[in-house]
């Protein structure tokens, strides 16, 4: 972001930085949600009234980013919530309220369309004004961070998003109560960001708990709690699908099996719910298709897995466009399901589509674009197409090098793999040295990690040792059972 784009709002106070950065502006309701209500389906096109512009020019245009973002109209939404943004210092001042509500939405508008820098733009030219009108610890900036913690989330900076989500969940649970709706979202958040880094047995619990407030708080027919259940299965069929083969029969786990069979129930209520309050055709639908999809393929249904996946594509392409991270995901399930069948010259395909997508909206060290590199290296692995198995497998070294530092451990996997490949094109020593490689790395992260348990426990000692007797006794020792 520029200086001439910052100069225009105060400078954000502490608590929500340019790293702290998200906003469900239903909870500011006020003008915005009037005219969301009121004639909004009628207003939706009309012009502005010639001459000067005013406070209800600003109402109908920021109506109008709303409702055409509601609709998954975002090409719609976005033509009026630039116009919103531009309108709002004219009429009400640079730092009034409705211009942060301008900046918010676009920025809701921007994520939507996968362009997450305009998106952190925007929210960071909001937040200080929510600040400079709520005070740093209000729901209101706490929201606000939440939005922008959930750019981040999708960039993938999920070390930058975490410390903004959870103090956004205790600012949320200290003003509203841990029972409040709004805490429900605020932990929905944190549980998505578990998911997003494959924590899931953490990310099940937040899950538990925000179905459990939405379900006691709005009933079981609402979209709230229908997006808590999708949640909840997609956090299961994505744990069970990671849970190893049972080693005596190698068919899954008892827990991979009781996830799934969790996971269909949800789901199957979920989709119920979303079919008679939303459209056949929203986002939301696409979603539970793709978590129906996944879990398909899982249970070896591979027709069904495969008409899922398409309908969810179908969905995801005609709302978001073919360059779109959500559309790479159904095409990487559909990639999937044709590979189970044995069809990898089209697994291939749905593969390579869904990592350009990746590579061009979110950038080659994204996690989910070197799970497409990685799932596509694997393929030419298994396929036996050498020459592009080693130019895959090169290129994910390379990449978690520049990332992560070269002696990693995100290193080791993906040339331990380019050393299979080197060895099976007969250049032993070259499969070696990269094997050798693969074993340093791993020897020096098993010694880093036994070094750092031993600073822990050391750290333990001390700390008791500084406590009275009876303290540290009671700290360290179980009561014995009589």
């Amino acid at each position: 972001m520029t200086e001439e784009s910052r100069s225009s709002v105060p400078t954000s106070p502490p608590l929500l930085r340019l790293s702290d950065r998200k906003t469900n502006w239903w909870a500011l309701g006020g003008v915005a949600l009037a005219a969301l209500v009121v004639g909004l389906a009628i207003r939706a096109n009309r012009p502005l009234a010639e001459g000067k512009p005013t406070r209800q020019d600003w109402v109908e245009l920021h109506g109008k980013a709303s409702y055409f973002r509601d609709r998954a109209s975002f090409g719609d939404a976005l033509q009026a919530g630039l116009a919103a943004a531009e309108l709002a210092p004219k009429v009400y001042g640079p730092n009034h309220l409705a211009v942060a509500e301008s900046l918010n939405t676009l920025g809701l508008i921007y994520a939507d369309l996968a362009r997450y820098d305009d998106a952190l733009a925007a929210y960071e030219q909001a937040v200080p004004i929510l600040q400079q009108t709520f005070g740093p610890m209000s729901k209101e900036v706490a929201q606000a961070g939440s939005n922008l913690a959930l750019t981040l989330m999708r960039m993938g900076q999920y070390d930058e998003a975490r410390p903004i989500f959870e103090k956004a969940l205790e600012i949320t649970e200290n003003l509203s109560g841990p029972e409040s709706v709004e805490t429900a979202l605020a932990v929905t958040h944190l549980a998505n960001l578990r998911d997003a880094t494959g924590d899931h047995a953490a990310a099940q619990p937040l899950h538990e708990r925000a179905l459990s407030i939405r379900r006691r708080l709005l009933g079981p027919v609402d979209r709230k709690t229908a997006e808590s259940m999708a949640n909840l299965a997609f956090c299961l069929v994505q744990s069970a699908e990671g849970r190893p083969a049972d080693q005596k029969s190698g068919k899954p786990s008892a827990e991979a099996v009781a996830e799934r069979k969790r996971a269909a129930d949800l789901l199957a209520q979920s989709m119920a719910v979303r079919g008679r309050i939303l459209p056949a055709d929203s986002l939301d639908v696409a979603g539970s298709l793709a978590t129906a999809a996944t879990l398909a393929r899982l249970d070896g249904r591979l027709d069904d897995a495969g008409r899922l996946a398409l309908e969810s594509l179908a969905i995801r392409e005609a709302k978001l466009g073919v360059e779109h991270p959500s559309t790479a995901s159904s095409l990487d399930a559909l990639g999937k399901v044709r590979r189970d069948a044995g069809s990898l010259d089209e697994a291939e395909e749905f593969f390579t589509k869904a990592a350009q997508v990746r590579l061009k909206k979110l950038g080659p060290a994204h996690p989910r674009t070197l799970d497409s590199l990685t799932t596509l290296a694997a393929l030419h692995t298994a396929r036996k197409q050498h020459e592009l198995a080693e130019k895959a497998w090169r290129r994910i070294v390379e990449i978690r090098e520049r990332v992560d530092g070269p002696e990693a451990i995100a290193v080791a996997a993906p040339l331990e793999a380019l050393a299979g490949i080197l060895q099976a094109s007969d250049r032993a020593k070259e499969a070696g040295e990269a094997k050798a490689r693969a074993a340093q790395i791993r020897e020096a992260a098993k010694k880093a990690a036994e070094e750092a348990k031993k600073a822990a426990e050391d750290r333990a000692k001390a700390d008791a040792a500084k406590k009275p007797p009876a303290e540290a006794k009671s700290a360290t020792a179980a009561p014995v059972a009589k």
